[in-house]
């Protein structure tokens, strides 16, 4: 993973890895940038922090969600639209044998602080120049893994056309349409051929910089999700791991 700093910051985590006993090494032969610092998380996972501009959104993007005229057709005819491109990486979710562990890492290391979590299940991590809800989030897994990258979308329409595009092209196991509950956001889950997820998101939550942000940690039967089709009985299953057994989750 790569994480963009402030050149004026790098000293700092420079500083910061060496007080943490955290080993430098070479940048992964198939790394497409090999600068900057870079070390292993408490999983073994490859981590960057290199000079760079804030790559998140300064404050919470707008809602493209507007109410439609009267005295006109609002639907387009569905040939007429585009393809769905979504703007940016919102987030990503690891799986970790211990979230925790993970969340006191990362703080650590890269000053990610806690937005929400579910007891050791799930954790959501900032990052404190302003961000969504989540840059970083844990889940509770027997071995380590992607569980899913999130792509940021301007409409629940775009989510829609979105997962219909995927179903078009073949990938049509998934998960949504639907709504979180810790991030707020809606959702539709693309499964790729590896057993991870895309996520088309919208309307995220925003943590402003500077804003006093009190983690909540709600129990995971009330709080996975707000509304959506019961999800895949495999969604949590760790398929990078072969002795994954995915934790209980009740909805």
């Amino acid at each position: 993973m790569s994480f963009a700093a402030y050149t004026e910051d790098l000293p700092h985590f420079e500083d910061r890895l060496n007080k943490l006993d955290i080993d430098r090494i070479d940048a992964p032969q198939d790394a497409p940038d090999n600068g900057g610092l870079w070390f292993r998380d408490l999983n073994g996972v490859p981590i960057q922090i290199k000079a760079g501009g804030k790559k998140t959104p300064d404050a919470k993007e707008g809602n493209g969600q507007l109410p439609s005229p009267a005295g006109c057709r609002n639907a387009p005819l569905r040939g007429t639209q585009p393809p769905v491109h979504p703007s940016r990486l919102s987030h990503i979710l690891l799986l970790v044998p211990d979230v925790p562990a993970a969340v006191e890492f990362y703080a650590n290391a890269l000053g990610l602080r806690l937005s929400d979590k579910s007891g050791d299940v799930v954790a959501f991590t900032h990052a404190r120049h302003g961000s969504d809800h989540h840059l970083i989030a844990f889940g509770k897994s027997s071995g380590t893994g992607l569980h899913h990258s999130s792509w940021d979308v301007p409409s629940i329409d775009h989510i829609g056309r979105g997962a219909a595009q995927m179903h078009l092209a073949g990938y049509e196991h998934g998960w949504g349409l639907g709504r979180h509950v810790l991030g707020s956001n809606y959702f539709y889950y693309a499964r790729d051929p590896w057993g991870s997820y895309a996520e088309y998101s919208y309307d995220i939550d925003y943590i402003p910089k500077g804003v006093s942000w009190e983690p909540t940690s709600p129990p995971i039967d009330n709080s996975f999700y707000l509304w959506a089709p019961l999800p895949p009985e495999d969604f949590t299953h760790n398929y990078e791991d072969a002795l994954s057994v995915a934790p209980a989750v009740h909805v």
